[in-house]
């Protein structure tokens, strides 16, 4: 029993060792804000180098944003998650596929303006125009 144990403790380590770029944990002291209103119906997750997924139920339709260090740019994941009760997720691949969020014509900032990414913040403007801006802690 003690050898099956140690195995599968082994064969996790193993796993999370190779898939961290993939994995997103949720970080439960992370706090999102839009255009400077904090923001309670939003889970943020993160992964190893600092990309998050942020889960967005404050709405009837559930949104999913997925901001990565590589490219800079505030999507919605294109393949499906596969997520764990909220807790953990994994993308497609180490560098995920999203479609860009674009701001609709109601907006007060354009999509494209960019993301700011330091390992305390991560700013980005959303689809209706409005600034999201999360800070892990």
């Amino acid at each position: 029993m003690k050898k099956l144990l140690l195995l599968l403790t082994l064969g996790l380590v193993v796993f999370v060792a190779i898939y961290r770029q993939r994995l997103f944990l949720r970080d439960p002291v992370a706090t999102v804000s839009r255009d400077g209103v904090k923001q309670g119906d939003v889970r943020v997750m993160i992964n190893y180098t600092n990309d998050i997924l942020l889960d967005d139920a404050s709405t009837s339709t559930r949104k999913l944003y997925l901001v990565q260090n590589w490219n800079k740019i505030a999507g919605g994941p294109t393949a499906p998650l596969k997520c764990f009760t909220g807790l953990v997720c994994m993308t497609d691949a180490d560098q995920a596929s999203a479609t860009p969020v674009e701001s609709g014509s109601r907006g007060k900032r354009s999509a494209f303006e960019g993301v700011t990414m330091t390992s305390k913040r991560i700013e980005f403007v959303d689809e209706h125009g409005a600034l999201v801006e999360v800070t892990l802690r």
